[in-house]
C-alpha cells in the first residue's frame, strides 16, 4: 500500500527508474510521437519522511564518464578570470598598498574561519584602486596557497559584461579556479551530460551544488569580489544569497563604492573603508612623472616642479587615484613648464570636474584627432560588450561608401588612446579596449544626449556599411574559424538599430535584412545576443523574420505592404523578445497566432517560455490555443512551468489549460516545474489539481524529476501529498504499476 498523505514512509532505499520519454513535438529536440527515451535512474534514501538522492545513473544504468576535462571545463565555465587578475595585477605600482595587508580587519578577516569583509571606497583610478588591490590580495593569499591546503578564487565583475556575468557563470567561474590542477568530479562529468543532451545550461542552483565537494577539498577558501555595485540589483541578491551560504571555510571578501551598503546576511560580517594613502598617491605621481615624455623632461630642467606637482595633486585629490590620474593626463599635455605651473594653480577638485577638463582637452585638439576621439568614445561607450584592439581600429576605419577594407586606414592603438585624454585605456592582457573607470560611463551616459546624439546611428551605420563591404559578401567563413575583426561583434548590430537608427537608415536596414542570410551563417554561432539566441532561428531567415526580431516596426510595416505570403515562426520570434506592438502588427496582418514552429512549439509557448505575460494574454485574446500541443516543452504551462513564470502558469489555468498537459521533453507541467526546482509553481499545480503520480517525460515522473535535479524539498512535498512509494519485490526491481 502507498503511504496516504502527509504519512512518514519507514525508512528504505528506493529506485525510480527513468521514463520512456513524453509525446513531443513536431520536430523538436526529444521531438516525434514517443518523446526523448528512457530517461536517468536515480536512487535515493527516505528515512521518516526525509529524502537522500544518492546517485543518479544514466539511461539503461551506466555511470556518465567523460575524459574530455577541458572541454567540460570551458562548457561549464565559459568564465576565466585568471586573465584579468593577470592583467590588473600588472598593472599595480610597487610598494603601495601594504597598509591593507597590515590592517588589523584584514589580518583578522584573512586568519578567521568563514569570516565576510567588505571593503568600501571612493572613486579610484583607472581600473579602479579597489580593484587593483584586489589583485594584491589575490597574489598575497595565492602565496600561503603554495605551502597550505588553501586555495584562492576571484570574480571581477563589469557592467558592460552583465549579458555573459549571471549568476550560474560566476559561480562556475568559481569552480573553474577551484579545481585548477584537479580532476573534473563524477558530478560535474553527470551535470554536463545531462545539459548537453536536453540542450540547457545549468542553473544557479546545480552550480553551487557542484561547487560544495570542491570546496571541502581545501582546509580554507578565500572567494574575493570586486565592484559589487556594477552588477545588476536583482542579481546581486541572487549571488550573495550563495555566497553566504558556501560554509564555514569560506572567507569572503567584497568591494563597492560606499552607498552600497554591505549585506547583513553574510556570515560575520565586518567593513573596512579603501582610501588612497598619501604614500600610495606620491608613489603613482611619481611613476607617471617618469614615464611622461614631457613632464619628466620638464623636471629633470626645474627640479623644483617635481615637488610642486606631488604637493598639489596629493592634496587635490583627497584619496582618490582616480582623480590623481585625471590631473597627470592633464599636466602630461602641457609643452611648457608654464603652462604645467597655470593648470597646477586650477586643477579640478572633483571627477565631474576632471572629466570635463578632459573633454575640453578633447575638443581643443585639431579636427583629426578630435573626430577620431569622439568616434572612439562613441564605441567604447555604447559597445554591447567590451571591445578588442582590431575590433575598434576596424570599426574606425569603416568610411561612408567604403566597398572594401583598407588597410591604410587603421589607426594604431596608441594613436587612440592618446587622443582620448586618458578616458579610454587598454587592458594589455586581455587586448581589451575600456574606459577608464565604471565612472567615465556614469558621465559619459550623463552627457551623451547633448555631446554624442547620434551615437546609436553613426554604430549601425559603420556596421551595415561594414556587412555590405564585397570582401564580406564575397567570404565564405567556417564557423570555428578565425573570423576577421568585427564579424563577431556584427551579430550586436541589430541591438543598435531600434528606435532613432532604425528611423534614419531604413533604407540601408532594408537593403541589408533582405540580403543577410550570408552574415546569419557567420554569426549565428556565437549564440549571445538576439536574434540569435532563438532556438527556432531559421536557416534562411526572411526580411521580415529579422524585423521581427529586432522590433523593426517600421521596416516591418514597409516589408507587409502588399505581401501575399504566410507569416509563420515570424510572429514566435516577436513574442519570444517580447515585442507586444511587433505581435500586434503581424496579428493584424493575419499571422496564423496559432502556427508551429519546433523548439517552441508556437508563439503562445514561446512567449510562455520568456515570461512575456502581455503577450500571453494578446495571443488568447487573439485566438491562441491554449492548449496548443508541440515543441520542446510540449504545451504553454509546461514551458511557463519549467521556467518559474508563476504569474503565467495562474493566467493559462485561468484560461481552462490542461493542469496535466501532457508532452514534451518533461512529460507534464509538474515534471517540468519539478526538474527545475519551482516549489511555488509545484504547489499551485497541486492545488489545481494536478496529478502527483504523472508519468512520462525524461524522467519518467514528478519525483524522478525532481531528485534526479537535487531539489529534496519538492521530493519531500511530493512525499507529503501522496506519491506512491513502490516497494522493492524480490528480485530487487521496482513494481511498476
Amino acid at each position: 500500500m502507498p503511504p496516504q498523505a502527509g504519512e512518514s514512509p519507514t525508512a528504505t532505499t528506493q529506485v525510480i527508474y527513468g521514463g520512456m520519454g513524453g509525446t513531443g513535438g513536431k520536430g523538436g529536440l526529444q521531438g516525434g510521437d514517443g518523446g526523448a527515451g528512457e530517461g536517468p535512474t536515480v536512487s535515493y534514501g527516505i528515512e521518516a519522511g526525509h529524502v537522500t538522492v544518492n546517485t543518479i545513473l544514466g539511461s539503461g544504468g551506466q555511470k556518465m564518464e567523460s575524459t574530455e576535462r577541458a572541454k567540460i571545463i570551458d562548457w561549464l565555465s565559459p568564465l576565466n578570470f585568471f586573465l584579468r587578475q593577470a592583467d590588473i595585477a600588472r598593472t599595480r605600482q610597487p610598494d603601495t598598498g601594504a597598509w591593507l595587508l597590515d590592517d588589523v580587519c584584514f589580518q583578522e578577516w584573512k586568519s578567521g574561519s568563514g569570516t565576510t569583509l567588505w571593503c568600501r571606497g571612493i572613486q579610484m583610478c583607472s581600473r579602479g584602486r579597489k580593484t587593483v588591490l584586489v589583485s594584491m590580495v589575490v597574489n598575497h593569499l595565492d602565496t600561503d596557497s603554495e605551502t597550505k591546503n588553501i586555495c584562492v578564487a576571484c570574480i571581477y565583475l563589469n557592467h558592460k559584461e552583465a549579458e555573459d556575468q549571471t549568476p550560474e557563470k560566476l559561480l562556475s567561474g568559481l569552480w573553474r579556479q577551484l579545481i585548477f590542477g584537479k580532476d573534473v568530479s563524477p558530478l560535474a562529468r553527470k551535470l554536463y551530460q545531462r545539459h548537453q543532451e536536453k540542450c540547457t545550461t545549468p542553473s544557479p542552483d546545480e552550480i553551487f551544488e557542484m561547487l560544495q565537494p570542491v570546496i571541502g577539498d581545501y582546509s580554507m577558501v578565500y572567494i574575493i569580489v570586486d565592484a559589487i555595485d556594477e552588477y545588476l540589483e536583482a542579481q546581486r541578491r541572487v549571488l550573495l544569497d550563495y555566497l553566504a551560504k558556501m560554509g564555514p571555510t569560506v572567507n569572503l571578501m567584497i568591494t563597492s563604492r560606499p552607498h552600497i551598503t554591505p549585506d547583513a546576511s553574510l556570515p560575520n560580517l565586518s567593513t573596512l573603508e579603501i582610501r588612497a594613502t598619501e604614500h600610495d598617491v606620491w608613489r603613482y605621481v611619481d611613476e607617471q612623472i617618469r614615464i611622461s615624455s614631457r613632464l619628466s623632461k620638464h623636471v629633470q630642467t626645474r627640479t623644483d616642479l617635481r615637488e610642486e606637482i606631488h604637493l598639489k595633486t596629493t592634496a587635490n585629490v583627497d584619496g582618490m587615484f582616480l582623480l590623481a590620474k585625471l590631473h597627470i593626463e592633464s599636466l602630461s599635455s602641457k609643452n611648457t613648464i608654464k603652462t604645467v605651473r597655470e593648470a597646477l594653480k586650477a586643477l579640478p577638485k572633483n571627477l565631474n570636474d576632471s572629466y570635463n577638463e578632459a573633454m575640453n582637452r578633447i575638443e581643443s585638439q585639431n579636427e583629426e584627432d578630435r573626430n577620431i576621439a569622439h568616434s572612439a568614445l562613441t564605441w567604447v561607450v555604447n559597445a554591447k560588450r567590451p571591445l578588442t584592439v582590431a575590433e575598434l581600429q576596424v570599426a574606425l576605419a569603416i568610411e561612408p561608401d567604403d566597398r572594401h577594407l583598407d588597410d591604410d586606414n587603421l589607426l594604431d592603438i596608441e594613436i587612440i588612446l592618446s587622443v582620448c585624454a586618458g578616458l579610454v585605456i587598454l587592458d594589455e592582457q586581455s587586448n581589451v579596449v575600456r574606459l577608464v573607470h565604471y565612472t567615465t560611463q556614469e558621465y559619459f551616459e550623463s552627457i551623451q544626449v547633448h555631446q554624442f546624439p547620434d551615437a546609436q546611428t553613426d554604430i549601425m551605420r559603420t556596421l551595415l556599411t561594414f556587412l555590405a563591404l564585397d570582401d564580406f559578401v564575397d567570404a565564405h567563413w567556417h564557423w570555428d574559424k578565425h573570423l576577421p575583426p568585427l564579424v563577431e561583434y556584427s551579430q550586436y548590430c541589430l541591438m543598435h538599430a531600434a528606435g532613432q537608427p532604425e528611423a534614419q537608415l531604413r533604407s540601408m536596414i532594408l537593403n541589408f535584412i533582405s540580403r543577410a542570410n550570408q552574415w546569419n551563417q557567420a554569426v549565428s554561432w556565437w549564440w549571445r545576443s538576439p536574434p540569435w539566441n532563438f532556438q527556432d532561428w531559421p536557416s534562411e531567415p526572411s526580411a521580415l523574420w529579422i524585423a521581427a526580431a529586432a522590433n523593426f516596426l517600421e521596416v516591418a510595416r514597409v516589408l507587409l505592404e502588399g505581401t501575399q505570403q504566410g507569416y509563420t515562426t515570424e510572429i514566435s520570434v516577436a513574442a519570444y523578445y517580447g515585442h507586444l506592438h511587433m505581435v500586434q502588427l503581424l496579428a493584424g496582418r493575419g499571422a496564423n497566432v496559432n502556427a508551429k514552429s519546433e523548439n517552441y512549439g508556437n508563439a503562445i509557448q514561446a512567449a510562455a517560455y520568456s515570461g512575456h505575460d502581455n503577450i500571453v494574454q494578446l495571443l488568447l485574446n487573439k485566438g491562441a490555443d491554449v492548449n496548443a500541443q508541440g515543441g520542446l516543452h510540449g504545451s504553454p504551462i509546461s514551458a511557463a512551468a519549467y521556467k518559474g513564470h508563476k504569474s503565467i502558469v495562474h493566467l493559462l489555468l485561468d484560461k481552462g489549460t490542461d493542469v496535466n498537459a501532457q508532452g514534451g521533453y518533461f512529460g507534464s507541467p509538474m515534471s517540468a516545474a519539478a526538474s527545475n526546482g519551482h516549489e511555488n509553481i509545484v504547489q499551485l499545480l497541486l492545488k489545481k489539481g494536478a496529478d502527483v503520480n504523472a508519468q512520462g517525460g525524461y524522467f519518467g515522473s514528478p519525483m524522478s524529476a525532481a531528485a534526479s535535479n537535487g531539489h529534496e524539498n519538492i521530493v519531500q512535498l511530493l512525499l507529503n501529498k501522496g506519491w506512491r512509494l513502490w516497494q522493492f519485490n524480490s528480485s530487487s526491481s521496482v513494481q511498476r504499476p
